[in-house]
């Protein structure tokens, strides 16, 4: 019992992704392009965030640029300290030469990682781009064969269905004909029944045979009057 049930349940699983494979074909250019418009979502999005990454990297490096300079400056007041014999100025503005010089390299060194982030993350939009244009070209190339696939069935059905109005155009243009034979022979037995029903068959007949009873009545009535004038 339990093999059977086993074996129902591995049918019905295989009639589900018989289904799901038969949708999916079936929806196939429409689930492409859906699947290529989420893919330019995505791609609008990682540009957004790379382009927020490269505004954080300008920041970076302004913020460095401000240490950098910070850091001369304080230079230039300790020189002026040690030439005034202000030793422990000179050390407290040492000190602070310290920290910016220590934040101008943390700084840096945030976004040098920062730069290598942003190089990958451009060659991989780029990359992203460019396979989505190949396959919006693909989808394009996907859909006039589909065109064309339907256009050749619909080509197809339409002569074979011209093929099967012609078959039956024959079939009636011989009933017509077979009709006309019909009618022409019953014509022809109807008239042939008529002469004879009258003799004039019998009388087509002697003069077939070069007897015509009409023509020798009137070639004796002739004669019997060129007699007449013979005897006045």
């Amino acid at each position: 019992m339990r093999t059977v049930l086993k074996k129902i349940l591995t049918a019905m699983r295989g009639g589900v992704n018989e289904l799901g494979e038969a949708v999916v074909d079936g929806q196939g250019n429409r689930i492409l392009e859906q699947e290529l418009r989420d893919s330019e979502h995505e791609l609008k999005q990682a540009k957004q965030e790379l382009a927020s990454l490269m505004a954080e990297a300008a920041s970076l490096a302004r913020q460095i640029r401000t240490e950098q300079d910070s850091a001369t400056k304080r230079e230039d007041d300790a020189r002026k300290a040690i030439a005034a014999g202000q030793e422990d100025l000179a050390r407290e503005v040492a000190e602070r030469i310290v920290g910016h010089e220590r934040r101008a390299s943390e700084l840096t060194q945030t976004r040098e990682l920062l730069q290598q982030r942003i190089v990958g993350l451009k060659d991989r939009v780029q990359k992203a781009e460019k396979q989505l244009a190949d396959y919006r070209r693909e989808l394009q190339v996907v859909k006039t064969n589909e065109r064309v696939l339907r256009t050749t069935a619909q080509i197809d059905t339409n002569i074979n269905s011209q093929q099967s109005s012609l078959s039956t155009a024959k079939e009636t243009l011989e009933r017509i004909r077979e009709r006309q034979a019909r009618e022409e022979d019953r014509q022809t037995a109807s008239a042939t029944l008529e002469k004879e029903l009258t003799g004039a068959d019998l009388d087509e007949k002697l003069k077939a045979a070069g007897i015509d009873g009409e023509q020798d009545a009137v070639n004796d009535v002739l004669a019997r009057l060129k007699g007449g004038n013979a005897n006045p």
